[in-house]
């Protein structure tokens, strides 16, 4: 009796093993569109996005990403260069920027720091 549960205790532990090990299998972030407003006040580099109130999210997203924020403004420095334009309306999935590096004096405004995970699709013309 005393090996069975050993036995059983043993193939436990290895499936936790298993399953903590295991790669996560987190959806990817839905698109979503913005606009980009214009270069951030506080530092070089970063752009201020605004997020139109009409995008969609799909509910099965994972707590980092971009779902919880269905129009405002939020800021990023990973935008990439060619869709740096100021009125340039993009397609992007974005997720939340834990780890910000942007530096900020309390005369400005402070959005929400992001990353850019892809640009999904671009309006072509630039803006207005």
């Amino acid at each position: 009796m005393r090996s069975f549960l050993y036995i059983v205790l043993v193939y436990l532990c290895l499936s936790l093993l298993v399953v903590s090990c295991s790669e996560s299998n987190d959806p990817a972030p839905a698109c979503m569109q913005a606009e980009v407003v214009g270069p951030d006040a506080c530092q070089p580099g970063w752009y201020v996005l605004k997020l139109q109130d009409d995008a969609k999210v799909t509910g099965n997203q994972s707590n980092s990403y971009i779902g919880q924020l269905h129009g405002g403004y939020v800021t990023t420095s990973t935008l990439p260069g060619e869709y740096r334009q100021a009125g340039r309306r993009l397609s992007v999935s974005l997720e939340v920027d834990d780890e910000p590096t942007q530096i900020c004096t309390a005369v400005n405004v402070i959005y929400p720091t992001v990353r850019v995970v892809r640009v999904c699709a671009a309006d072509d013309t630039g803006g207005i």
